[in-house]
């Protein structure tokens, strides 16, 4: 493991009950491979659906790109100066759900970084050998003392 749970909250500004990548096993140039285990108790679960309990989309696309922004900041050298922000969702594909106790790797590469303004990604969500979900998306790199702080 190159990074553990703890390291990664030094690293990006989330915490519980959003932070949603547990675990990064490795980062080779443009790509990054992140962990997240998810739990029967886990209060999305609960109600998304009632009968049927999958983990929602959203949150693994907010998983990916958590990964992404982790491998984006080993690039930035004065990253603790910025903040990335999503700029854009180009494109989303599920194609099988994510239920409870499933472990998550999120496998995410930069696809570029233009003007060290704009990130594009690829990631991928993957449980086993079952892909779950692709992305494509764009995170924006804006220094923080554009917005008072």
């Amino acid at each position: 493991m190159l990074f553990n749970k703890q390291q990664i909250k030094e690293i990006i500004p989330y915490d519980s009950p959003f932070l949603w990548v547990d675990e990064i096993d490795q980062i080779q140039g443009n790509l990054i491979i992140g962990f997240k285990q998810t739990f029967k108790d886990d209060p999305y679960f609960k109600g998304h659906f009632v009968d049927f309990p999958i983990m929602p989309g959203v949150l693994m696309i907010e998983g990916l790109a958590q990964t992404g922004s982790l491998l984006l900041r080993q690039q930035v050298k004065d990253h603790k100066n910025k903040h990335f922000l999503a700029y854009q969702v180009r494109s989303v594909f599920f194609y099988k759900p994510t239920f409870p106790g499933d472990k998550i790797r999120y496998k995410v590469q930069l696809l570029g970084f233009h003007d060290s303004k704009i990130a594009n990604f690829l990631g991928e969500a993957f449980v086993g050998e079952d892909r779950k979900c692709e992305a494509r998306f764009s995170l924006a790199v804006v220094d923080k003392k554009d917005f008072g702080n």
